[in-house]
């Protein structure tokens, strides 16, 4: 069960993270279309995101 975890939670994670990390590092290098995907506002994305890891999370533990 914890290797199912891992990949539930903890990739997603890690991946964002690293995106994170990847904008803030190149933040005027980013390519044209990433720029102009970054002026748009992304709260109903992020929620979204954040519902999917908070669901899975659930179904784990539920699991238990």
């Amino acid at each position: 069960m914890l290797r199912e975890l891992v990949l539930a939670i903890g990739l997603p994670v890690a991946l964002l993270l690293l995106a994170v990390l990847a904008l803030e590092h190149w933040d005027d290098q980013m390519p044209h279309w990433v720029q102009r995907l970054s002026k748009r506002p992304s709260l109903i994305w992020n929620g979204c995101i954040g519902l999917i890891i908070a669901l899975s999370l659930l179904r784990w533990l539920l699991q238990l």
